[in-house]
């Protein structure tokens, strides 16, 4: 599973990923990469895949981020998959962009994933995170 493989990622070993990523853009800390679109076996499509590595080893925890597009992902499907969900940000009435988003319990690598629903279209899951810290 990729994020069972996210929590060893690094700027040395990215050549390894399960995926091709390019780097965009850095900063001096962070290295921020894209990767391909992908198309899944049931017809949803995985768009606007990000990564984030720590130029060095140690600091700010590897983070992967995706929208899942081409269907609709409700958040009763999500929590059939991760029901111990907690809320972990709301809108504030900024804009129709701005996200509710449910963030799963560490699991046992430490791994937290969280997914985000806008405002704009409230009924589908609109991103997911993973991030290893």
């Amino acid at each position: 599973m990729m994020s069972d493989s996210l929590r060893t990622l690094s700027v040395m070993n990215l050549s390894a990923a399960p995926l091709q990523f390019k780097m965009i853009k850095d900063n001096e800390y962070i290295n921020f990469y894209n990767t391909e679109d992908i198309q899944l076996a049931d017809g949803t499509n995985i768009t606007d895949i990000g990564l984030r590595l720590s130029k060095e080893s140690g600091g700010a925890a590897p983070l992967l981020n995706f929208s899942p597009t081409g269907q609709c992902i409700t958040l009763d499907t999500v929590k059939k998959h991760h029901p111990q969900l907690v809320l972990t940000d709301y809108p504030r009435g900024r804009s129709e962009n701005e996200v509710t988003s449910y963030t799963a319990p560490k699991d046992m690598n430490g791994q937290k994933v969280s997914f985000s629903f806008t405002m704009k279209k409230p009924d589908c899951l609109d991103s997911v995170v993973i991030s290893a810290d």
